[in-house]
């Protein structure tokens, strides 16, 4: 316990200090315990005394919670690179209840109305020294790198799940030579689509064309699928890597007069590329 309360008051976790306290090993609880001494001041022997301290506990322990709920948000808000701001601002909330409170137990001993007004202003500050402001902003969103790659990452991982959507749709005929090949020319479109630096506006530009690629893929696919009996015939077949093959071609085609797929650097997907073609040789 001593180590604990050692590890509380350590300056270099500190939340006066700007930085996050460890809100996972902040005692909330016991911070209730607080307002013990005051809450007898409403235990007059009567009912309405007994569910007003009833009432100000609640509310202490409301104002409590919030502020513990904005430490963890402030927490998870400083470890990331990236992060929005909270949507509620919980501690300043917290900071606010808990002057509240005390501030009303400060009127039912002090008759003069300006005092519990200073008294709870100086506890709603001595609560933002305490545990700080809630973030107020965006943190890594005014960096059009930063917006590049987050909007980036969500469309390739897009572009991929549609890809194991499509492969899983067509592994229903039991098809594996099919399976296989289909299998190539989408590792080839994901491995171009790989090339592409995440910080740059060029995956966005070339999302319609990726989209419409994949939705004639998945059009063929489904032509397939709709086959009398799940049947394809070898004219159906030939017909369905004929298609899919031209349309991985000119989008590669495509692809690299703007720049995609070059330089020293992807020595490793120039080589899955020939691999492929050999493959697709092979089998042809």
């Amino acid at each position: 316990m001593t180590l604990q309360f050692k590890n509380l008051l350590n300056d270099d976790r500190s939340a006066s200090l700007g930085k996050a306290a460890p809100a996972e090993d902040v005692p909330v609880g016991f911070m209730v315990l607080a307002t013990c001494p005051l809450i007898l001041w409403l235990l007059d022997g009567t009912v309405a005394g007994f569910a007003s301290a009833i009432l100000i506990i609640s509310l202490f322990g409301v104002g409590l919670l919030f502020l513990s709920i904005g430490q963890k948000a402030h927490i998870a808000y400083d470890s990331c690179e990236i992060a929005a701001r909270p949507r509620i601002p919980f501690k300043l909330i917290g900071s606010t209840i808990v002057a509240l409170v005390v501030g009303l137990l400060a009127t039912t001993k002090i008759d003069l109305p300006a005092i519990p007004l200073v008294i709870g202003i100086s506890i709603f500050i001595l609560c933002l020294i305490a545990f700080g402001l809630d973030p107020m902003r965006d943190k890594g969103m005014d960096n059009p790198a930063m917006k590049h790659r987050i909007i980036n990452t969500q469309l390739y991982q897009n572009f991929d799940d549609r890809c194991e959507d499509l492969l899983l749709s067509l592994a229903r005929l039991e098809d594996d030579d099919l399976f296989e090949r289909t299998r190539i020319a989408v590792n080839t479109i994901m491995g171009l689509l790989g090339t592409i630096d995440v910080a740059t506006p060029t995956l966005q530009r070339i999302a319609p064309s990726v989209n419409k690629l994949l939705d004639k893929m998945q059009l063929e696919v489904a032509t397939l699928l709709a086959a009398p009996e799940g049947k394809v015939t070898p004219f159906q077949r030939r017909k369905f890597l004929i298609k899919i093959q031209t349309l991985v071609d000119t989008f590669e085609t495509r692809a690299r007069q703007r720049g995609i797929g070059q330089g020293r650097d992807n020595f490793e997907l120039q080589t899955d590329l020939l691999f492929n073609r050999m493959h697709r040789y092979q089998a042809a």
